[in-house]
């Protein structure tokens, strides 16, 4: 059955001519990115060959746009997913339901969980490799797939290797990608008799670590039965061919997802593109520079240790050394001999000064700078609280529309496929029948995440601050104030672990019980003083009419067997 192909054509021949429309919207990128390659990080490209092996850094005189980009990657792995710390939560849209004792206890039990199978997982070594990719070539891809052993696992795709496509939404949906396996990964995967003829001979052969290129589509799958649950009809294709064998009219294996497993963020998109941009290419220009002044720089330094030397023609073939302390004997009536060529008096220290301005241009446009201005920050001991509070708001305003698209495109993706896949495992606890038919919502609660939120937290500490000052001359200002309201929105600004927070259904009940505790203490001692006094007929009447009217006398009366 096609699926996605048109009824006259099979479906290999659909993917094959897919591919090569893919190819052709990516193409205008691709030199872009081998620059970008070829000057900050070549590793993480492949655009034709995939063999293994090293990867030339010849054109890599000035190494500040490595460092840059790996300052980048691994300043937003520990902003953003640090695995030290928890960086998301789950909570519900409705406030009341939010601070309910049974659900705050399910959803803790749940992130829990998760977290548990992101440790065990590759899952954060995949973050810190696809960070750089965002900020060298402005875009991340990976497959989140269902692992029999860890849950989950992650393949993070190596740039020039893939090609995508994004729905209407700008969400990337669509994914071919091409890799190079060895004959026993094939058979081994795919099983021998799904393998063509040219990858079973090598197999027979015993040429087992001949390699042939595979090819891989995901993409949603436009026509199935979603009645039926093999793998042939889940919402997503999953197919996969062989690239050198184009005569080959079949798969080598069908299958799908049932939700999106693609997990593509992208830096900065520019209105439709498929494609993002990075900072890499803002920097790339001064990269560029960078390389060419300090080859300058040291072509000067070499002319001065070695300059260009003339002699006279006598000593054209006599034995000559320039090495220190040697002696080269010269019959020269000027008495001169060697002597160098040009006098070079070259002034370093303007090329110096531009090469350190063109390096910080270049750590400004990776935000390497911002990542590392904390821990440089320079007279302060100890740091100024306040500074640094004020400096994490000013990276958070460098960062803040890339978080967000890192949220929708990365981190969302992965908790809602990682929750997916552990419910139909039967690996979460059951959910309290006051969650039927609610949906969740993820907060971030990661250092950058909170930075976004300190500008609240800051007018919720100062408003409180000004009543508590008011209260003091005039205390019903008080009841302006919800306090439990504030202290719920502040720990939720700060990222507070919902178990120190109390519930509002258990305040109450506690504040119930305190109040009748109190009350019961006020009518034990009003009984103390009312029986001495009932002693006294004459007083009796007025005691017994003045417990009546009070707000807690009829109760009082009762316990005493008056009422």
């Amino acid at each position: 059955m096609n699926v996605n192909a048109p009824a006259n054509e099979k479906q290999v021949v659909y993917h094959r001519r897919r591919l090569q429309e893919l190819k052709a919207v990516r193409s205008p990128w691709e030199a872009m990115w081998r620059s970008l390659a070829d000057f900050i990080e070549p590793t993480r490209l492949r655009m034709q060959s995939m063999q293994e092996g090293p990867i030339s850094r010849d054109k890599i005189l000035d190494s500040t746009g490595t460092f840059a980009l790996k300052t980048l990657a691994s300043g937003m792995h520990s902003g953003i997913t640090s695995p030290a710390r928890p960086w998301f939560r789950l909570t519900t849209f409705d406030p009341d339901l939010r601070d309910y004792g049974p659900v705050k206890t399910w959803m803790a039990a749940v992130e829990q969980r998760m977290r548990e199978v992101f440790q065990k997982s590759n899952i954060y070594p995949s973050f810190h490799t696809g960070y750089g990719d965002l900020g060298q070539f402005g875009q991340s891809c990976g497959i989140l797939v269902e692992d029999a052993r860890e849950t989950i696992r992650m393949q993070q795709l190596l740039h020039g290797r893939f090609w995508i496509a994004r729905d209407e939404m700008g969400k990337v949906t669509t994914l071919y990608r091409q890799f190079r396996w060895s004959v026993q990964r094939i058979v081994s995967r795919f099983g021998y008799n799904n393998c063509s003829l040219p990858i079973r001979d090598q197999w027979d052969r015993g040429n087992y670590d001949k390699t042939f290129d595979i090819c891989h589509a995901v993409e949603p799958r436009l026509s199935r039965d979603a009645e039926k649950i093999d793998k042939r009809n889940k919402a997503f294709l999953s197919n996969y061919w062989e690239a050198d064998h184009a005569n080959e009219d079949r798969l080598l294996e069908e299958s799908g997802f049932d939700e999106n497993p693609i997990i593509a963020p992208g830096w900065e998109l520019a209105g439709d593109d498929h494609y993002a941009l990075s900072p890499g290419q803002i920097a790339l220009g001064d990269v560029k520079m960078l390389q060419v002044e300090q080859t300058r720089k040291l072509e000067a330094i070499d002319k001065m240790v070695r300059p260009p030397m003339t002699g006279p023609t006598s000593m054209k073939n006599n034995p000559a050394s320039l090495l220190p302390g040697s002696v080269t004997y010269v019959d020269d009536p000027s008495g001169k001999g060697y002597r160098p060529a040009i006098e070079i008096n070259l002034r370093l220290s303007e090329l110096m000064a531009d090469i350190r301005e063109t390096q910080q241009r270049v750590n400004q446009a990776f935000y390497a700078d911002l990542f590392l201005m904390i821990s440089n920050m320079e007279g302060i001991q100890p740091r100024n609280q306040f500074e640094i509070a004020e400096r994490k708001e000013e990276k958070l305003l460098a960062l803040g529309p890339v978080l967000e698209n890192i949220y929708n495109g990365q981190l969302a993706p992965v908790i809602d496929r990682t929750f997916n896949i552990l419910e139909r495992r039967g690996e979460l606890p059951p959910a309290p029948p006051e969650l039927q038919g609610n949906d969740l919502q993820i907060e971030y609660i990661s250092i950058l995440a909170q930075a976004q939120k300190a500008v609240a937290t800051g007018s919720i500490e100062r408003t409180a601050s000004f009543i508590g000052n008011l209260a003091a001359v005039k205390p019903d200002i008080l009841d302006k104030f919800d306090a439990d309201e504030a202290v719920d929105q502040y720990a939720d600004m700060v990222g507070a672990p919902p178990s120190i927070i109390v519930p509002d259904d258990k305040v109450k009940a506690n504040r119930d019980a305190r109040a009748k505790r109190q009350q019961m203490a006020e009518n034990a001692q009003m009984a103390s003083q009312v029986a001495p006094a009932m002693k006294d007929g004459a007083q009796a009447a007025s005691v017994l009419a003045d417990l009546r009217n009070a707000p807690s006398g009829a109760g009082l009366l009762q316990q005493i067997g008056l009422g």
